[in-house]
């Protein structure tokens, strides 16, 4: 029988970075590469992606990845490792366009290799039958996946919800198409998403914003709307209203005319060229026939928000007024609540109408216990294992399981850290866990900055996070070793330290501190200059500490003329 090893790389008790591998025999299958937004305790830092070291190690072994749909969770991190251990990437046509749109802004030109399937088809990938599923999320040629061994099938539901009211193609849950997949109750281990396991009911038809705003529309007012890009779902309800009701399209800015030039070359676009309003001839619509329309990521979203209410965007025909109404439809993760209510606070001051579309309102398009049921009752696994979430959603998600009453209990559901296994061995019944101390993989984040995949040390960490809390002080001057004098300067500068009116005498006396300390050096004939930078940061230090409590990044700077 099959040898099968299943591991998480990342997803697990965590928000994003996902990431699976399922070993069969020799082959190694990719399902998902993702990414995830760093917290405040990582300054200067952009993503997070799954540590790349397993894969690159056996890159000999690693046949395909498996990229079930186009969210920076799912596929973000893709784009920095695949040289290291390429391998086909099994995708539908918009997976695809994001994914190469995406590497382009960011910079990158990995080689990728492509196998283009339907989000329902069935391939043979190293002799393993892979059947996909179209799954109902917010983003067009969603899919999931079935793995057929013969000891029963693997299935990875990736993001989904049921909802069968929907009949617009590229979001439809393929239910007849699973079903087939996984027929005879042949399923041995179902891998399903847990990130809203612990909230009751079905998510459809709470994830709608339609019957939120379209009373908006029908005001003669122009709308201005902010959401996230990648909520395709929540673009195509954006043009049907607007085609509804006639209004057209101007993008924010270049990032949105960027964005949309790749969009409207996807497959299932709802937009048509004749939908929007150029920039040249936003002046010639009448205002109550226009939708504003501002897209971005994370953090960056609410940034523009802020900079349009304060009147800072560089498009200064666009200015916020009275009659105009702003509806911002971008839900904020946790870690972006603070930021987001700020800059839904400056949309109120500019007095014009807000509608802010909240988690109370509107609902992610993850599934919930109600979905997750359907999915347990019909496949009827023998093991299950819920990924894609927090450590509060996975257990939420495993208790729920075993309440279903499909034959499931705590004996074959399986709540896992990252880099641990479930193995199925030849001639075992039952399946191991195997720990990481075990199977010895590297499982921690690699980090990624504007340069790429980054090595951060410690103490680099530290001095960033003293940079974004207590600022930073540079004094700098020009000696001269010849004369044993200094020849220009010091000069000071601090920035997020403290306010300007109090920083004259601190200034002094650290430029003072800085002399003494350069002027003893040449006393002694001291040569290390480094030691002296040291002294000079130490005295500063407990110079400021004393006088004020903070404890700013100290850097000393000496340039030598000859």
């Amino acid at each position: 029988m099959d040898n099968i090893r299943i591991c998480a790389l990342g997803g697990l008790d965590e928000s994003g970075r996902d990431c699976y591998l399922v070993e069969i025999n020799d082959n190694i299958f990719v399902l998902d590469y993702g990414a995830s937004l760093p917290d405040k305790t990582l300054p200067g830092i952009d993503f997070l992606i799954p540590n790349s070291d397993y894969l690159v190690k056996n890159k000999n072994r690693v046949k395909a990845y498996i990229m079930t749909h186009g969210h920076d969770e799912n596929m973000a991190g893709l784009k920095y490792i695949y040289n290291q251990a390429p391998a086909p990437i099994y995708c539908t046509k918009t997976t695809q366009g994001i994914l190469e749109w995406e590497s382009k802004i960011y910079r990158i030109k990995p080689h990728f290799m492509y196998a283009i399937v339907e989000p329902t088809s069935s391939v043979v990938i190293s002799g393993v039958t892979f059947h996909f599923f179209q799954t109902m999320h917010n983003i067009a040629e969603s899919m999931g996946v079935v793995i057929d061994t013969d000891r029963g099938s693997i299935v990875y539901s990736s993001d989904f919800i049921v909802d069968y009211t929907v009949n617009q193609p590229g979001y439809i849950f393929d239910i007849d198409s699973l079903i087939r997949s996984g027929k005879k109750d042949n399923t041995l281990l179902l891998m399903c998403e847990s990130k809203a396991a612990n909230k009751p009911g079905y998510c459809a038809p709470k994830h709608r914003l339609t019957s939120l705003v379209e009373n908006y529309f029908n005001d003669n007012k122009r709308i201005f709307l902010c959401c996230f890009w990648e909520n395709f779902y929540r673009l195509q309800e954006i043009a049907n209203l607007c085609h509804n009701h006639k209004k057209k399209i101007y993008l924010y800015d270049d990032y949105a005319r960027d964005l949309f030039e790749e969009i409207v070359k996807l497959p299932y676009c709802p937009f048509l060229k004749n939908d929007f309003v150029s920039p040249e001839d936003l002046l010639r619509v009448r205002k109550q026939d226009v939708l504003v329309l501002m897209l971005g990521y994370g953090e960056e979203l609410y940034e523009k928000i802020s900079d349009l209410a304060k009147q800072k965007n560089s498009d200064r025909r666009i200015v916020l007024q009275e009659d105009d109404i702003f509806i911002c439809a971008a839900l904020p993760m946790l870690s972006l609540e603070t930021i987001a209510t700020h800059a839904v606070d400056d949309l109120y001051r500019t007095g014009c109408e807000v509608k802010w579309v909240k988690s109370k309102d509107i609902v992610s398009m993850h599934a919930r216990e109600d979905d997750i049921r359907a999915l347990l009752t019909l496949l009827k696994p023998k093991y299950y294992f819920p990924v894609r979430g927090n450590y509060v959603n996975l257990m939420a998600n495993a208790r729920l399981a075993i309440s279903t009453g499909v034959g499931l209990n705590p004996m074959n559901v399986f709540v896992l850290d990252n880099g641990m296994s479930i193995a199925f061995d030849e001639g075992s019944p039952r399946p191991r866990i195997l720990t990481n101390e075990v199977n010895g993989i590297n499982v921690a984040p690699l980090l990624v900055d504007g340069r790429g995949i980054t090595s951060v040390e410690e103490d680099t960490m530290e001095e960033r996070k003293k940079l974004s809390e207590d600022g930073v002080v540079v004094v700098a001057a020009t000696i001269s070793l010849k004369e044993k004098k200094i020849v220009s300067g010091p000069d000071t500068q601090m920035r997020g330290f403290v306010y300007v009116k109090e920083a004259e005498p601190l200034l002094k006396s650290i430029a003072n501190i800085y002399v003494d300390e350069i002027n003893t050096a040449f006393s002694m004939d001291e040569t290390n200059f480094e030691k002296v930078k040291v002294a000079i940061a130490d005295r500063a230090k407990r110079f400021i500490k004393r006088e004020n409590g903070r404890d700013p990044l100290i850097l000393p700077i000496i340039i030598m003329v000859d």
